[in-house]
């Protein structure tokens, strides 16, 4: 029997996305906790706020996936639309 080659992407393993997504949270995790460590010279009253840039980034990212879903429902059509 001939052994049939696949061409598997390193992330189709399931122990290399768990290991990815851990090093992501220990990334996060680090720039969270250097934000406490820096002083910033910050322009507006907001940016002084300590966790800052992580909370408006977790909106802004939140915000962009809510309007992709909602921009899929209102130009969704169904399969047969362009059938005639």
């Amino acid at each position: 029997m001939s052994e049939e080659k696949t061409d598997r992407h390193w992330l189709d393993e399931a122990a290399n996305q768990t290991r990815l997504f851990y090093i992501l949270i220990a990334v996060c995790a680090c720039l969270f906790v250097a934000d406490f460590a820096l002083d910033r010279h910050a322009h507006f009253d907001a940016e002084a706020l300590r966790g800052f840039y992580a909370v408006f980034g977790f909106i802004a990212y939140a915000a962009i996936v809510g309007a992709g879903w909602l921009w899929r429902r209102v130009v969704l059509r169904r399969q047969d639309y362009y059938d005639g």
